[in-house]
């Protein structure tokens, strides 16, 4: 191997054409990032004294928890770009069995919001990703970076999403 010659690494190479050894490579490092992410927020939620929750409820509670305002179950759904509502209302389910969330009626509707415990929870993960995640992140120097790289990867969402819908209507 040369001096800084470049070998993707990639885990599907039967998928990989000749236009898309980087996309196949990103796809590659996508799935290990999200089950890293998904063994950290378990980790955290531990740590945070909620050993039960799994990775869509603590999705869903920070969700909900965000600019503390109520929110409907599709309302989080369409922000956490997850296309079956069932599994977001299972999940508000067991949060409200929890006595994390309450809900509220308002005309047909019903909205939820995290309640004291839930917020509780919240700060506490807080705290515990404050000492162990983003003191590690700032280490590496890549502030800038990381907010172009959560809107390139927000923009990729934007191709992956029509592409899954008009493949499913073959």
């Amino acid at each position: 191997m040369k001096k800084n010659e470049y070998f993707p690494i990639v885990s599907s190479s039967h998928l990989m054409g000749k236009d898309s050894v980087t996309l196949s490579e990103f796809e590659y490092a996508l799935t290990m990032l999200n089950n890293a992410f998904e063994r950290w927020m378990l980790s955290c939620s531990f740590a945070a004294g909620l050993p039960e929750l799994g990775p869509l409820d603590i999705l869903v509670l920070h969700n909900m928890h965000h600019r503390d305002r109520p929110k409907r179950i599709v309302d989080v759904a369409f922000t956490l770009n997850i296309e079956d509502i069932h599994n977001v209302s299972y999940s508000v389910r067991k949060l409200v069995k929890r006595d994390l969330v309450e809900s509220e009626r308002r005309g047909k509707d019903t909205y939820y919001k995290v309640a004291e415990s839930g917020v509780k929870f919240c700060a506490e993960y807080r705290k515990i990703r404050e000492q162990w995640l983003v003191d590690a992140v700032s280490k590496l120097d890549i502030g800038d970076q990381l907010g172009e790289l959560a809107a390139t990867m927000r923009t990729l969402s934007g191709i992956y999403d029509p592409a899954s819908r008009a493949v499913r209507s073959l």
